[in-house]
């Protein structure tokens, strides 16, 4: 009896030993979910930050700003030539492909051409 008491007791320090020197699982789910927090928490800084921007383009905007930046951004060549595309009876959307203009922007120099002419 005093054998076994002896070999459990000698079986326990040596597990007790031994459990100092594996790893410690928890520590590097920690360290990576600190990670993924810290990650997450830069993706939401980044969507409100855009989210903030969009809504103050937003508001900030009017239906007729579309109209009056074209003309403040453009020359007048460039006015020139999207009237001359007009005038030749293409399509806004092919005067947009042909001149690297968003529709809106050649809408906008269409406008202000008619309001000159």
């Amino acid at each position: 009896m005093e054998t076994v008491i002896i070999v459990l007791f000698i079986l326990a320090i040596l597990l007790v030993i031994s459990s100092f020197f594996m790893k410690d699982h928890t520590k590097e789910l920690e360290n990576q979910l600190e990670g993924f927090s810290m990650t997450f928490m830069q993706e939401i800084y980044q969507m409100k930050k855009k989210i903030t921007i969009l809504e103050e383009e937003l508001l900030s905007g009017s239906d007729d700003a579309y109209y009056i930046q074209p003309e403040k951004n453009t020359t007048t060549g460039l006015l020139n030539e999207v009237a001359a595309y007009y005038e030749a009876g293409y399509s806004i959307e092919k005067i947009a492909e042909l001149t690297t203009l968003s529709d809106s922007e050649v809408l906008g120099l269409i406008a202000t051409y008619q309001r000159k002419g």
